[in-house]
């Protein structure tokens, strides 16, 4: 995946604190929660818009499951603003402007300059465990559930 990060299933996720649409956000605040991790590449572009509804929509029967769900992409803080705002985005979403964050998951993207779209369930005790490197926007949130669903 490149930039040396190695995160498996059945590693530890790496913890991080960054600003979000809801505030700031420690990863390791979640402990005791299952956390979909969502790296997305773009506010505002037809994938990632389709992707952010489809977990608006279902994010009680995410909850409902123990879960709950950060979005992260590249841009700043202000476009995830407007982009929660226009879409009614019920979860936060991250700024790694640095692209820090995708980097340490190994999903950046060299070429683009920004993080692929991969998702990461990671369990209450801060497990990965499971990891979607193909991810079908249109089915995303159905998808999470189901994995939700297997590591009850």
């Amino acid at each position: 995946m490149g930039d040396g990060a190695n995160v498996d299933v059945g590693s530890s996720a790496p913890d991080f604190i960054a600003e979000s649409t809801q505030g700031r956000i420690r990863l390791s605040n979640y402990k005791g929660k299952n956390v979909v991790l969502y790296f997305y590449v773009k506010d505002m572009t037809p994938g990632c818009t389709i992707q952010s509804v489809g977990i608006k929509d279902s994010i009680e029967r995410i909850r409902a499951l123990g879960a709950e769900v950060i979005g992260i992409s590249s841009d700043d803080l202000e476009s995830h603003k407007r982009f929660a705002a226009k879409y009614g985005l019920n979860f936060p979403l991250v700024s790694d402007a640095d692209n820090s964050i995708s980097k340490m998951y190994g999903v950046f993207n060299e070429e683009k300059g920004r993080a692929r779209r991969v998702t990461f369930i990671i369990d209450g005790d801060g497990v990965v465990r499971h990891i979607m490197k193909r991810v079908d926007v249109k089915s995303h949130a159905d998808d999470v559930i189901d994995i939700l669903n297997r590591i009850q």
